[in-house]
């Protein structure tokens, strides 16, 4: 559980980062339903999409 605990915070300080980026406007969003609806997906996904989608969630490390 600690391994998916780091992945989650790793893909929340990486989309923050990101959406960070635009100094115009204030960031609001959850990460973790974020994650956990983007996990759902990835459940379902395959071959290089499986693989992308593994590696933004920091699913591969």
């Amino acid at each position: 559980m600690d391994v998916l605990a780091e992945a989650n915070g790793t893909f929340a300080l990486n989309l923050l980062k990101t959406l960070g980026k635009d100094n115009s406007k204030n960031v609001f969003f959850s990460p973790m339903s974020m994650s956990c609806a983007l996990a759902m997906v990835y459940m379902g996904a395959k071959g290089n999409t499986a693989a992308q989608m593994a590696q933004i969630l920091s699913f591969n490390k």
